[in-house]
């Protein structure tokens, strides 16, 4: 029982972390970016048109550098693992109780 109360409680932090960062646009805050450099990189390609600049020869997409190492890809498999087994118990969880709710009929 305890061990499941220390669940319950991560689950709902984990919930209220996420709800709050979707509440306060965070993902939303990273669309815009990527849509402001998406229309500045459009804007450059057009006035290298407009000019006559070959524009074969530039590279027009914009690459973010990745942070990633071993640690952060093996906390990356590690996190994935998690989600899956979480994710079988939920189901698990609710198919058992939709077999006890359809017995019951």
């Amino acid at each position: 029982m305890k061990y499941f109360k220390v669940f319950l409680t991560i689950l709902v932090i984990m919930f209220l972390g996420l709800f709050f960062a979707y509440q306060n646009g965070l993902g939303q805050n990273w669309n815009k970016e990527k849509k402001v450099l998406t229309e500045e990189m459009i804007k450059e390609y057009e006035e290298d048109l407009k000019k006559g600049i070959d524009v074969t020869q530039k590279e027009y997409v914009i690459v973010k550098p990745s942070y990633a190492n071993t640690y952060s890809s093996n906390i990356l498999k590690v996190s994935k693992k998690i989600e899956e087994g979480i994710d079988r118990v939920i189901k698990y969880f609710f198919r058992k109780v939709s077999d006890s709710i359809n017995d019951k009929k």
